[in-house]
């Protein structure tokens, strides 16, 4: 095994578990109104607040 092989079975190693699509909490989010707000506003979906991003999230 050479060096490359070993460095990147090492960093396999320290990766922590991936998890799982049901272990994620259940939520809804209305991306295309997202994207259309944004537009409307002329600015990026990045740059909205986090206030403006949440009125598009449902439980």
């Amino acid at each position: 095994m050479n060096g490359q092989m070993k460095r990147y079975k090492e960093s396999l190693a320290k990766m922590p578990e991936p998890i799982l699509l049901s272990q994620c909490p259940k939520i809804k989010l209305d991306l295309r109104g997202l994207m259309e707000y944004a537009k409307e506003k002329g600015v990026r979906v990045i740059e909205l607040t986090e206030k403006e991003k949440a009125a598009f999230i449902r439980e």
